[in-house]
């Protein structure tokens, strides 16, 4: 049963992975560039979810008899992580494959469906979405795992402070090719878990700006120059500014002073925040429960992520609609000088892409003489944007750090689009 479970669930990754990426048919009757189709696809997602279901019944049939199962639930964990991470790999993996065959890399969510004026916020967030939604499914199913089962087993890593917890985020995030977006889906997991600030801001920083897809695309694509200052940048930020960023944030851990009477805006605000971040009381929303068998940890799991999805996707589709018209309201003119850098730094660093989008975001401007401001888009854009900041923000339920954080990002890609002047 447990063999069948894993069968099925294979089949229905492979079926969602090929109607994102399309590869497994010659031919497809259906094909945009935010998913393809052909009516196989049908049949297969089909056949995947009733043997899960079938599977999961069997599960809970043959634990009832008794007898050890904790071997079985380890190994179920793990091939769950495996199964996924390599979605990860292929996911990112098939259009890297076609970016380097054919020297460039396509952003055509950035049309927007041709939208124009104030209505292109709402029309480019829900591009994005679309554009993304295979990578943010896997960054939820993942996020229900962590919640579930998973910093049981990597207790010892993902707790770890300092400096070390730094380094410890920075690997974990090497095989995630997530945007930073989707990679703060998985902060509240996390952080009910125990992880350390240090593991945390590495990881959700590490995972968009150090995986190892994006080193590729980078080294392959741009200009050697830009490609050392991003992979350098990337490593910067991610092992030595998040290491800071938490080493700060220790001496603000006092006790919070009592709220002043007579101060009805300030009660307003704290009781938004308060709204806020109860939404990101996972724990709360779905309940403590035990997992101690396969069947346990497959509903525990799927439960966990469903609800964790009706939080956070609409979190980040209405963020992502302000970073967009954030970054509408500016002036469409740069320079290359310092003052564009600035501004290229400090828009970028709140504007949410794809993982992977800065680089023909980059060329363009490199092509057009822009390669001060070229060089901050690349180190800002894909390492924070303003939807990860208030998931993080609401995960850690300090914004002062998610502030600090993105200071940091800014001053590095100050200082990488300044080596380009």
């Amino acid at each position: 049963m447990l063999a069948g479970f894993i069968f099925f669930f294979t089949l229905t990754l492979l079926t969602l992975l090929d109607v994102r990426r399309g590869f497994l048919f010659a031919a497809y009757p259906v094909r945009t560039f935010f998913y393809v189709f052909t009516s196989w696809h049908v049949p297969m997602f089909a056949v995947g979810v009733t043997g899960m279901y079938a599977s999961y019944r069997g599960l809970r049939r043959l634990e009832a008899r008794g007898g050890g199962t904790s071997f079985y639930l380890t190994l179920l964990t793990f091939t769950i992580v495996a199964l996924l991470v390599i979605d990860l790999f292929a996911y990112r993996g098939v259009p890297a494959a076609r970016s380097i065959a054919s020297g460039r890399l396509a952003v055509d969510w950035l049309g927007a469906f041709g939208v124009t004026g104030w209505g292109r916020p709402f029309a480019q967030a829900t591009s994005f979405l679309l554009n993304v939604w295979h990578a943010t499914m896997l960054g939820v199913l993942l996020s229900g795992l962590s919640l579930t089962i998973l910093p049981v087993c990597l207790t010892s890593y993902v707790t770890r402070g300092g400096f070390t917890g730094s380094v410890f985020g920075a690997m974990f995030a090497l095989p995630q090719p997530f945007c930073s977006c989707c990679s703060s889906v998985m902060a509240p997991s996390f952080v009910r878990r125990g992880a350390s600030t240090t593991f945390l801001l590495s990881f959700i920083i590490g995972a968009p700006m150090l995986n190892v897809t994006t080193m590729l695309l980078a080294l392959t694509l741009l200009p050697a120059p830009f490609a050392i200052t991003r992979i350098g940048s990337g490593l910067v930020i991610t092992v030595l500014v998040t290491y800071l960023v938490a080493r700060i944030a220790r001496r603000w851990e006092v006790p919070n002073a009592p709220a002043r009477e007579g101060a009805p805006a300030s009660g307003l605000v704290q009781g938004a925040a308060g709204a806020y971040f109860r939404l990101f009381d996972l724990d709360r929303i779905i309940g403590r429960r035990s997992v101690d068998t396969p069947s346990q940890l497959v509903g525990a799991w799927l439960r966990a992520s469903g609800r964790i999805a009706l939080v956070l996707v609409p979190t980040l589709w209405a963020w992502s609609v302000v970073a967009s018209a954030m970054f509408q309201a500016l002036p469409s003119d740069f320079g290359n000088n310092l003052s564009s850098v600035v501004l290229s730094a400090v828009v970028g660093t709140f504007f949410m892409i794809s993982t992977w989008s800065e680089i023909p975001m980059a060329l363009q401007l490199i092509q057009s003489g822009y390669s001060g401001p070229a060089a901050a888009l690349l180190v800002v854009l894909p390492a924070i944007s303003l939807p990860c900041m208030m998931l993080l923000g609401g995960a850690l339920q300090r914004f002062r750090v998610v502030a600090l954080l993105s200071a940091g990002v800014m001053i590095v890609g100050i200082a990488a689009g300044a080596l380009f002047l």
